[in-house]
């Protein structure tokens, strides 16, 4: 063969091998990064933190999650959100709904959870109560809590909301505790161990530590239906801007149904999961510790990321009672986008 033709058949047998080889090695579809802040690292909120132990569920759906944790600062996540710092801010629902009252232009695009929170008393203030116990009649354990020495999250905030409702179902008022703002829960543990407060409420299985060295005692468990009137109340919503989800209904959507399936995950199997996140984010804690609030956070998450009507307009009836504000721009056919609406 001529020189000419062998040079020339050379290079289209290179040709034909490099256009094989690109249909062959087809570019993966690029994820779309969604800057998701996120109030605080805990079981509150699991399937957040679901992204960073198991990213292929989030990857089924084109996404990628990009977390920031606001270290316990609900209205540090929802300012960045409204500011544009992040896309979404994962929090609790009353921080969410009590901006929309006030004129935010935002809406809840997927619902993580249910009631998670539960009252840990003293064993030595138990002790002082004059035969009421753990196993006493609810309203009975409520009335207990008067004049006590009780901490939580501050005014506004779901424990706050619920705390306050629980106490004028049996007749009296948040205002009859000697209550205080503290959201440190190595703070609370300690300082119930040393007599510095009667008790705390904040999300089940986070004070187990009290517990297991019998300084404590589980007073009132929400989480586990100890008030089941509260049993829909939505707690943790993800809330992104109006405005974005105007503009990313689709990408809006597959974030909630990305949550979604990281719930199924975690209510599938269980253990697998508790493995990874403990691994990641709580190498230190006591097993006992993390068994104890993951074991009892599971069943509160809600199937589908959803929130029924009625649950979401109760908890806006509580708050409204706790606040004394107009909460109907919060009503739930406005304030979540239909996916995450239980129908």
């Amino acid at each position: 063969m001529h020189s000419s033709h062998r040079s020339r058949h050379s290079l289209q047998l290179l040709a034909a091998v490099a256009v094989a080889g690109a249909l062959g090695a087809a570019p993966a579809v690029a994820q779309q990064v969604v800057k998701y802040g996120v109030a605080a690292i805990s079981m509150s909120h699991a399937p957040a933190m679901m992204a960073t132990v198991a990213p292929e569920i989030f990857a089924k759906h084109g996404i990628r999650m990009d977390l920031t944790d606001f270290r316990g600062n609900s209205q540090n996540c929802l300012t960045a959100m409204i500011t544009g710092s992040v896309e979404t801010c994962q929090t609790g629902t009353t921080t969410g709904t009590d901006a929309i009252a006030e004129g935010a232009k935002i809406n809840g695009i997927a619902v993580i959870i249910g009631p998670i929170s539960e009252i840990v008393l003293s064993a030595k203030t138990v002790a002082k109560l004059g035969g009421v116990g753990p196993t006493s009649p609810l309203a009975d354990r409520v009335r207990a809590l008067k004049g006590l020495r009780i901490v939580s999250s501050g005014p506004g905030t779901a424990h706050y909301v619920t705390l306050d409702a629980m106490m004028k179902k049996a007749g009296s008022n948040i205002g009859e505790l000697k209550f205080r703002t503290l959201g440190d829960t190595i703070a609370m543990m300690e300082s119930i161990r040393n007599d510095q407060i009667d008790g705390a409420m904040w999300t089940v299985g986070t004070l187990a530590g009290v517990l297991s060295d019998k300084s404590g005692m589980r007073w009132i468990n929400v989480a586990g239906g100890d008030v089941p009137e509260f049993r829909g109340v939505p707690y943790v919503t993800v809330y992104a801007q109006s405005a974005w989800v105007e503009k990313n209904p689709d990408l809006a959507r597959l974030v909630h149904d990305a949550l979604a399936d990281a719930i199924a995950a975690m209510k599938a199997e269980p253990a697998k999961y508790s493995k990874l996140l403990k691994e990641k984010y709580f190498p230190q804690m006591a097993q006992g510790i993390w068994d104890d609030s993951y074991s009892q956070g599971v069943p509160s998450l809600l199937d589908g990321a959803r929130a029924s009507r009625a649950g979401w307009q109760y908890f806006l009836q509580l708050q409204a009672e706790n606040t004394k504000k107009d909460y109907s721009k919060a009503a739930w056919e406005l304030a979540l986008i239909p996916v995450a609406q239980a129908r």
